[in-house]
């Protein structure tokens, strides 16, 4: 019978060992000013856009992006080669040690692609972003007007 007892308080203490572990990681990343552009009535596509803070001691990488209004959200970054503006997808996005990165028009942003419905103005938006150490972060972008 102790030998089960000492089973639970064991199974309890890693369980929590790991859920205090996880909430310090994802406490060393964090995102501001966050928002997503309003889809153009008959498209499908859009993009957010944030700042990615990491105040820890080691660099973290964005490698996954998800969220309920699509099941295929990219990493993208606009280039300027040969006098044209080029975009491509990246697979991921490394913010260094006590750094940030940000992701802008014209820069690195998010791709939203095939909504699942029309994104309009106010409308709050969850997405989780995945980093290389295994945490997530769960954040809301609130939706602005296409300008």
């Amino acid at each position: 019978m102790k030998n089960i007892h000492y089973g639970k308080f064991f199974l309890i203490f890693a369980l929590l060992l790991v859920m205090i572990n996880n909430t310090h990681a994802t406490s060393l990343i964090n995102a501001e000013d966050g928002y997503m552009k309003a889809s153009i009535p008959g498209s499908d596509i859009t993009a957010a856009y944030m700042t990615l803070n990491n105040t820890g001691d080691k660099a973290i990488t964005l490698q996954k992006i998800t969220s309920t209004i699509s099941d295929r959200i990219e990493i993208h970054e606009h280039s300027m080669a040969d006098g044209m503006m080029r975009m491509r997808e990246v697979a991921e996005v490394v913010v260094e040690a006590k750094a940030q990165v940000v992701l802008q028009p014209s820069g690195l942003h998010l791709m939203i692609f095939d909504l699942k419905k029309q994104l309009v103005e106010q409308d709050l938006i969850p997405l989780t972003l995945t980093f290389s150490n295994g945490s997530k972060l769960n954040i809301q972008l609130p939706v602005y007007r296409y300008k």
